[in-house]
């Protein structure tokens, strides 16, 4: 793990947006691209957790067993 500590957390923050650039190929698109794959992404994280908000309790109401 990089020593970001002379940095303090502004540098840990930008190590962290380096390596979800590198990790997810983000490095080489234009800042549009960007910013539309992230809205996408944002989305269906968004949605995907709201749904589990909303539908985890009718799952675990028929999977558990009433009192």
């Amino acid at each position: 793990m990089a020593n970001t500590s002379k940095h303090g957390p502004s540098g840990y923050i930008a190590t962290k947006i380096y390596q979800y650039e590198l990790q997810t190929a983000l490095y080489m698109l234009e800042p549009w691209e960007k910013a539309l794959f992230n809205t996408i992404m944002l989305s269906i994280v968004s949605l995907s957790v709201v749904t589990m908000y909303q539908y985890t309790p009718l799952v675990l109401g028929k999977l558990l067993p009433p009192y």
